[in-house]
């Protein structure tokens, strides 16, 4: 990390940027290559001096290589009944440096931010520019104000993958009594550095080139330099906050957020209390008002009032029948500690790529919420959003993080269940009956668990176009063939999803004179090899691990035999195991085996060469044919 922290006195003026003569030719030739566009500066000034009255003006200079690079401009801001939009403006400017466009605030158009959200207390002035010639370079600016200081936005000064940057800075100006605190991160092989003065401090980066996309690759947070920053005390939505440690926050949100909406009527009350009377364990309790909760409300988007943070009141819920994450996790809460339940509030970030709360930087964080029902040191997690999951299960979108859990005693971080790959499992048996022509008939029966459970048990719920495009898309190397019988069981008490199908296959065995070759792997090819990077910078990242385990039992036609079988095959590496065979029965069956263990792993780069070869042999194996021969005789 080069200069990464300086106590400094800042001498240059707050405006720094005066350059109104921006061309293409000037950008360094370091920062085009491989860039849809360049920032080539930018100055966020933010002033949290008065945390009842944030303001921010954000001046950015942007060249834009290609059209892919034209959402990368973010022409907009947004504004709610608690914030505004004083000013903004932007100017286009052709690659020579001339300007061909000016747009004022009344150019701008003013939209709903309701989006996938039932309702949202939040608009949005938005430009939609459309460049004729490429490329072209935008200067923004914008000034805003908000009452609100408990998010200060992360400083990222790269803004993605394929964009470079020049120079990008950002000054925060503070009361010394509540200095921001903040968490850098990534910082390491970039010209970036940080200053401070007593009531000011100075975030800034030049000539970071573009980080290209690699598959496989960690989450954009763990590879982008960036900085997270907060406040201990803090206003939201004209709540007061704190949060020197998770402790305190837990306690605050506890009190200002969430102890005063779990309010139920007596008659749910008195129905709920109903429900558990026969049982005697708070699992056996909480299995029925999940349960309950499932069969009566559905999910919806709603982000009014506190920020979005304040769930709607648990009556609410009750007498509406639907509700956000918020809503729905609180109404749960309330009927749990109706029937004597313990239960906590969890808010974590929810996403099929893991992303932790950061555990030593006390902050609002997260984007979802869930809840936790203690079970000595262990933790049952409830997706109270869902109407179909089974209770406990989680599936990818919260597995496997850092979560916040508010207790009786604060805030507190606990870690999400872990799937583990043996969890992660998939059985498959097929029996397969080939005729003189080449024609396959097949039974299969699935059976998964795990994550790999999450991927199907919704598949009940398509119709049934939807499910016969599913298994024509896993099944895409198979070269047409007709689904005749298909019956899928959800057993949501066991967590365990099967598939049960019959199909037929024209033509699927290819014809060599009087023989055939056949290839026994019919329903689980592995026919993905990850791409070739050259000069790979980023770690090897495997999201989570799992394994399959396939049998296929083939009645050969009459008057065919086996010519030959192959050898077992064993590969094992470090990112998992396969193993492949062949056998023969005494009344001359074929029988198939194949088992495939992926294991979840973060690796070095030099590593994903390797990977690839694993996969690419794995693709190779699966495709193994065998001659069906014709006894002539």
């Amino acid at each position: 990390m080069k200069n990464i922290f300086c106590i400094a006195i800042l001498l240059c003026s707050t405006h720094i940027y005066s350059q109104q003569n921006f061309s293409i030719a000037a950008i360094p030739k370091e920062l085009t290559e491989y860039s849809n566009s360049v920032l080539i500066e930018e100055l966020v000034e933010i002033d949290v001096t008065d945390i009842n009255k944030m303001k921010e003006k954000a001046h950015r200079v942007i060249a834009v290589m290609n059209k892919l690079g034209d959402d990368d401009t973010n022409l907009y801001e947004y504004y709610n009944d608690n914030s505004k939009v004083k000013d903004v403006e932007v100017r286009i400017y052709n690659a020579s440096g001339k300007q061909i466009e000016h747009f004022k605030k009344k150019d701008f158009m003013d939209v709903s931010r309701t989006g996938n959200n039932m309702y949202l207390d939040s608009r949005a002035l938005y430009l939609k520019y459309t460049p004729t010639t490429y490329p072209y370079i935008v200067v923004y600016n914008s000034e805003t104000e908000t009452g609100d200081s408990a998010f200060i936005s992360p400083w990222y000064p790269l803004k993605g993958y394929a964009g470079s940057t020049q120079k990008s800075v950002l000054k925060i100006k503070f009361d010394p009594l509540n200095k921001p605190k903040y968490k850098p991160k990534n910082l390491e092989d970039f010209e970036i550095t940080i200053s401070e003065t007593p009531d000011e401090i100075t975030f800034s980066a030049l000539n970071i080139a573009t980080i290209r996309y690699e598959e496989h690759s960690p989450a954009p947070s763990d590879i982008f330099p960036n900085v997270t920053i907060a406040l201990d005390n803090f206003r939201l939505k004209g709540t007061s906050g704190s949060g020197k440690d998770w402790q305190q926050f837990g306690s605050w949100m506890d009190k200002s957020l969430l102890s005063d909406v779990r309010d139920l009527p007596e008659g749910t009350l008195a129905r709920v209390k109903s429900l558990v009377a026969n049982e005697t364990t708070n699992e056996g309790k909480a299995r029925k008002i999940y349960q309950f909760l499932q069969d009566k409300v559905r999910y919806v988007s709603i982000q009014i009032g506190i920020g979005g943070w304040k769930p709607m009141l648990a009556s609410e819920v009750d007498k509406l029948s639907y509700g956000d994450c918020k809503a729905l996790t609180n109404y749960t809460k309330a009927m749990l500690d109706a029937v004597g339940v313990p239960s906590y509030y969890t808010i974590l970030y929810g996403d099929t790529s893991e992303r932790n709360i950061v555990s030593d930087f006390t902050s609002l964080q997260g984007n979802h919420m869930i809840l936790a029902i203690p079970d000595g040191e262990e933790m049952t997690w409830l997706e109270c959003t869902s109407q179909d999951a089974p209770y406990g299960f989680i599936g990818d979108f919260t597995d496997d993080r850092d979560v916040l859990i508010i207790t009786p005693e604060g805030g507190k971080i606990a870690h999400t269940k872990v799937y583990k790959t043996e969890e992660n499992s998939q059985e498959n048996i097929s029996k397969v009956k080939v005729d003189s022509k080449g024609n396959v008939t097949t039974s299969f029966q699935g059976v998964s668990k795990g994550l790999q459970y999450d991927d199907k048990y919704l598949l009940p719920k398509q119709k049934q176009e939807e499910i016969d495009q599913y298994y024509k898309d896993r099944w895409s190397h198979i070269n047409g063939f007709s689904i005749t019988n298909v019956k899928l069981n959800n057993d949501r008490e066991a967590v365990v999803f099967t598939e049960d199908l019959s199909l037929s296959i024209p033509n699927y065995a290819n014809a060599v004179g009087n023989d055939f070759l056949f290839c026994a792997n019919i329903f689980n090819q592995n026919q993905y090899i990850p791409p070739r990077i050259e000069n790979r910078k980023q770690n090897l990242f495997i999201r989570s691990g799992y394994v399959d385990v396939d049998t296929v039992e083939v009645e050969i036609p009459e008057n065919f035999e086996l010519d030959g079988l192959p050898e077992e095959t064993i590969l094992e590496t470090k990112f998992g195991k396969y193993e492949m065979g062949f056998s023969k029965t005494a009344d001359n069956k074929l029988v198939y085996s194949r088992k495939i263990l992926i294991n979840k792993g973060e690796y070095p780069p030099s590593e994903y060469e390797n990977y690839r070869d694993f996969l690419r042999s794995i693709a190779r194996l699966d495709k193994t044919k065998i001659l069906l021969k014709q006894n002539l005789q």
